[in-house]
């Protein structure tokens, strides 16, 4: 790491331990300290959002929590038996590898902390097993897309240049290895370089849903080359002159075709029942309307088993994740058919936890049947932008009635 501390725990993969079950315990955090946040709670449920104003602490804290369940299983498989202190033990390990989270000094993060609820019985969570498989999607992931068979291609030049110059390979590989980003980045860009070798999970559910992102949301089909391991994309539509379009590199497309790779990649190759997955940002280069799809889409993982968490600025997203939880009242059916929602979309209240970021804090925010969730934050500048328009055209049509 660039702070240059020495790790204490070298997870070296994100694969939980296959007698976890499928449905997970929701489990509350209390975060402190960190970052932007100085004090607040979170259960993680099936589904968790995180929204708020920029700059408030969403990223820290689904990377923390990233954090967590990626060294669970690691000092789970330390622990010869369940001693008595062993939820404070469990504490300082993560507190303690948060710098290299983020890849910063521990003198940046100062007091900070992640930690799961003393309420919560850890020997029991280490004896149930549930250790999930976790996939994080971060919000620089078009960025990354472009450049990691640069950065690939580099590292392997530089490693032929110091054999052939007699450069102490130790010492060059030590600081090619040590990662710049902070740790969810970094391996993100090793999964990256891995696509070839993740054999397919083969699930039917998640494969329809796969097809779903290819026709719905990135309007063609990918691939990835299995010669030169580069991402191609084709799109569906056909060019004026009737001919099929060609494949094209996934840095030449949309920047909403590469936002969505990952998504359809892992739907397509690695989601299971009682995964995790991540997504900072999935209304990234997203028109409204395919935010809402993208909504509905997540939706479906959930029912399907996944777990989801997502941090998001997007009222399309939060808004359409609302209709789905209004819809699964009982006086509500009668609009599933007449906006052509289907079952497997239908969220139930118990299974979203929602929480707002700001003055510093994480506070939940109110979900019921009824109301849906309650998201002021966004519905504050509406009213402020609506208001402001409508002050601006009748004083203008004002203006023009005068003259």
């Amino acid at each position: 790491m660039g702070n240059g501390n020495n790790r204490q725990f070298h997870p070296a993969t994100f694969r939980g331990d296959t007698k976890m079950d499928t449905q997970l315990t929701p489990l509350t955090f209390e975060v402190k300290n960190l970052g932007s946040v100085k004090y607040g709670q979170f259960t993680h449920k099936p589904l968790t959002i995180f929204y708020g104003e920029n700059n408030t602490g969403k990223t820290w804290t689904i990377y923390a929590l990233y954090t967590f369940y990626k060294l669970l299983p690691i000092i789970a498989a330390t622990l010869e038996e369940i001693p008595e202190d062993t939820v404070e033990s469990w504490r300082s390990s993560v507190n303690e590898y948060l710098p290299y989270t983020f890849n910063v000094s521990r003198a940046l993060l100062g007091t900070a902390e992640f930690n799961l609820s003393p309420d919560h019985d850890f020997g029991r969570l280490i004896a149930e097993g549930q250790f999930p498989d976790i996939f994080l999607m971060p919000a620089e992931r078009n960025g990354l897309h472009l450049f990691y068979r640069e950065l690939r291609r580099r590292r392997t030049g530089l490693l032929h240049r110091a054999s052939r110059e007699g450069i102490d390979l130790e010492d060059l590989l030590r600081d090619v290895v040590d990662s710049r980003y902070a740790e969810p980045i970094a391996d993100y860009i090793d999964w990256l370089n891995r696509l070839s070798e993740i054999e397919p999970a083969g699930q039917p559910t998640f494969h329809s849903l796969a097809e779903r992102v290819k026709r719905y949301l990135a309007g063609g089909a990918y691939r990835i080359d299995p010669r030169t391991d580069s991402i191609q994309f084709r799109p569906y539509r056909t060019r004026e002159d009737t001919r099929s379009t060609r494949r094209i590199p996934l840095h030449a497309t949309s920047s909403a075709v590469k936002s969505l790779f990952a998504l359809w990649f892992y739907l397509e190759s690695q989601a299971l029942p009682g995964n995790i997955l991540m997504i900072d940002e999935p209304e990234l280069n997203l028109h409204p309307s395919s935010q809402r799809t993208i909504a509905r889409l997540l939706a479906r993982l959930v029912n399907a088993g996944v777990h989801v968490v997502i941090s998001t600025h997007s009222d399309y997203i939060v808004r359409e994740f609302n209709s789905l939880i209004m819809l699964n009242h009982e006086d509500a059916f009668r609009f599933r058919r007449k906006y052509r929602y289907h079952d497997d979309e239908i969220l139930d209240p118990e299974l979203v936890g929602t929480y707002v970021f700001k003055d510093q804090t994480i506070e939940p925010s109110d979900i019921t049947a009824h109301d849906g969730i309650r998201a002021d934050t966004f519905d504050d500048v509406i009213e402020q932008i609506n208001a402001v328009n409508n002050d601006i055209y009748y004083g203008i049509q004002e203006r023009r009635d005068d003259q």
